[in-house]
Parts: C-alpha cells; sequence; structure tokens
C-alpha cells in the first residue's frame, strides 16, 4: 500500500495546513496568488521541510511567473529535491504519475488551454495510474458553492475524456474551491474504476478549510 499526501490551493499558506505522513507528497497547484519571487521562496521552504521519501508538484493558474519564466520550476526542484511533472511522466513506487498545469482558459491567468488546445493536449496525454492536474475534469467535482449562483460544470471535458479513455487508478486535483476536499468514485464498464479527489485546502471564501488529503493505493 502506498500512500498519497495531496493538497492544492493553499495560497501562500502551505505552512499551515496540516500535512499527514506518507510516501509519496503531491501540491496540486496554486500555492501562491502570482508566483511572485517572495512566494516561491516560501513555498522551496515549506517543501524543504517535508519529511516525505518522494515529493512532486505541479504549477496552477495563480502561478503566473511559472508561465512566464519556466526555469523557475528547475530553481523549486534543485532546491528542495521534489520533481516538477508538468506534462512529465514519472515511475514511483510501481505506481506511474503523469502531471498536468492546464486549465480551461479564463481571463488572463496562467496555464489556461483554449478548447482546441485542450482537445490536443489530453488525445496525447500519455497512461498513467495517477493523473495529477490542477484543474477538475468537467462535471466531477467542479461546481461552486451554490451561494455563488454560477453553476454551470467549470471542469475540462477533454479531461474527462480521458479519464474515461485512460481509466486511471487515481485523478487528483484541485482549483475549484467549492468541492474542496470531496471524493467521487467514477465506475467503468469493463469493471475498474478512478478515484477522483479535489484536494484544494480553502474554501471560496480563501479560508484554510480541510488538511491534505490522504489517499491509499
Amino acid at each position: 500500500m502506498t500512500k498519497i499526501i495531496a493538497l492544492s490551493d493553499s495560497h501562500n499558506s502551505t505552512k499551515r495546513v496540516e500535512i499527514s505522513d506518507g510516501d509519496i507528497l503531491v501540491h496540486v497547484g496554486d500555492f501562491s496568488f502570482q508566483g511572485k519571487e517572495l512566494e516561491i521562496q516560501d513555498f522551496i521552504e515549506w517543501m524543504k521541510e517535508q519529511p516525505h521519501k518522494h515529493k512532486l508538484w505541479i504549477a496552477g493558474n495563480h502561478e503566473l511567473s511559472l508561465e512566464d519564466f519556466p526555469y523557475n520550476a528547475e530553481v523549486i526542484d534543485n532546491e528542495t529535491g521534489s520533481t516538477y511533472i508538468h506534462d512529465k511522466t514519472i515511475e514511483i513506487e510501481g505506481l506511474k504519475f503523469f502531471g498536468s498545469n492546464f486549465t480551461p482558459e479564463f481571463n488572463n491567468w496562467a496555464f489556461g488551454l483554449t478548447d482546441r488546445q485542450s482537445k490536443i493536449f489530453w488525445e496525447n496525454a500519455p497512461e498513467a495510474d495517477v493523473v495529477v492536474c490542477h484543474g477538475p475534469p468537467y462535471t466531477i467535482l467542479d461546481s461552486v458553492t451554490p451561494e455563488y449562483n454560477y453553476q454551470r460544470p467549470l471542469g475540462c471535458i477533454h479531461f474527462k475524456n480521458y479519464l474515461e479513455r485512460v481509466k486511471p487508478k487515481v485523478a487528483i486535483f484541485g482549483h475549484i474551491h467549492g468541492s474542496s476536499g470531496l471524493h467521487e468514485t467514477l465506475e467503468w464498464e469493463d469493471g475498474g474504476k478512478t478515484e477522483c479527489y479535489n484536494v484544494s485546502v480553502m474554501n471560496e471564501d480563501y479560508q484554510l478549510a480541510n488538511p491534505a488529503t490522504i489517499i491509499e493505493i
């Protein structure tokens, strides 16, 4: 049994999140508000302190400077011993991980794809046991809370189509705070299933609401 500890959307409050022991730590993006130098340094300090044997991460739409200056990801990896898995596959403990920063295009935030770009990306994405994406798949834990009166699904249809094609064991994402901390199981016709987790630690009001999510495979 491999224990994954996953979190996202900690927005400069990462050091205040309750983190459990485990084999693999995964930060699923939006550790900052804009990816500024001091925010990156704060993330580096936090990641350095984590005792997990394997440490993975991707960026989110708030990490603007990582989109503009990709070498910042190398700096984080080099200083923390972690691995940035955006558009990359890595095998750990017999599990194949694939990561993606991408979310559907929205205003001028980072790592947004048009519908056509997203279709091309996910149709060509490799198979994996665990897929880590900043944003959710379409209709899967992708809703805001009712008081925000914004009810259409916010997830990516092409990510959902990828899940239906690849059928990974686990899908981990965040981005939509209104579904933070929730879990849903997708069952496939062949008898397999994909466990989906929205691992956002903040609610819609940007208040810490959840510990890091524990996922056992």
